[in-house]
């Protein structure tokens, strides 16, 4: 697994949210199309996307031009919201090509609506996407291979993300955590994102119910605040008595 975006910001050395999975399923776009060259986009079989913020599709555009003019297609799985947000928005004839429905017959992004809950196969993954609190409806995904390893993402999630721990059980998790604790009660509001105070109550609530808890790696951190989300991180792991730390570009993980 490698991390070709773990922020929630551009900048030259920070890239938007954007993971790839054995060189074939991409969780998010934020950075895809601008870390990888022709021939490995050629090669992903798939992408699921998490929700319908720009931050998380923004390289679907790209990445549809490069399959039109080569040829070539791709499945793209997510929830209606993230389908109707790109294509209103984006994929409508105006801003850009509607890869969605173009060319007629063998679109180019060939769009599955998945639902929370119904997982799915994609080769020798099992899929299971689950929801999540935010403040546009959001799907995290728990990825199983052939072995029985499990890795889970959370996209871009709020409090109350252990709702859906009696559903999975993963190896290792990614997690939203978005800026440092004093940003607490201001994304509390709306319950947009995590921060580390408000992650060390998921994860207690994910030791409580499992017995034990995985490796977390945080994402979607805002690279103003990330030194402050850190030393935080840091602080946690050590009181939890288990591994959470920071994802960077360029981190390559096997679960």
């Amino acid at each position: 697994m490698r991390f070709l975006g773990a922020h929630n910001c551009e900048t030259d050395a920070a890239g938007m949210m954007c993971l790839l999975v054995d060189s074939r399923i991409v969780l998010d776009a934020g950075a895809l199309t601008r870390n990888l060259p022709l021939d490995a986009q050629f090669g992903i079989q798939a992408v699921l996307l998490t929700h319908g913020h720009y931050d998380h599709f923004r390289d679907i555009p790209m990445l549809g031009m490069n399959l039109f003019l080569n040829g070539r297609s791709v499945d793209v799985y997510g929830s209606d919201d993230a389908r109707r947000a790109l294509a209103e928005h984006v994929l409508n004839g105006g801003i850009y090509s509607r890869f969605f429905d173009h060319p007629e017959g063998s679109p180019t992004l060939r769009y599955h609506v998945v639902e929370p809950g119904t997982s799915f196969q994609l080769g020798d993954y099992e899929i299971l996407p689950v929801a999540l609190p935010h403040p546009v409806p959001v799907l995290g995904y728990q990825l199983t291979d052939a072995s029985g390893r499990r890795f889970f993402y959370s996209g871009d999630t709020g409090a109350g993300l252990s709702a859906c721990f009696g559903d999975i059980d993963p190896h290792l998790m990614a997690i939203d955590v978005t800026a440092p604790s004093r940003y607490t009660a201001f994304f509390a509001a709306r319950n947009q994102h995590l921060t580390p105070e408000t992650l060390a109550a998921e994860l207690e609530a994910f030791k409580k119910l499992k017995g034990h808890l995985p490796p977390v790696v945080c994402v979607h951190m805002n690279p103003h605040g990330e030194a402050e989300i850190a030393a935080e991180i840091e602080r946690l792991s050590a009181e939890l008595g288990s591994p959470v730390y920071l994802a960077h570009e360029g981190l390559t993980l096997s679960v």
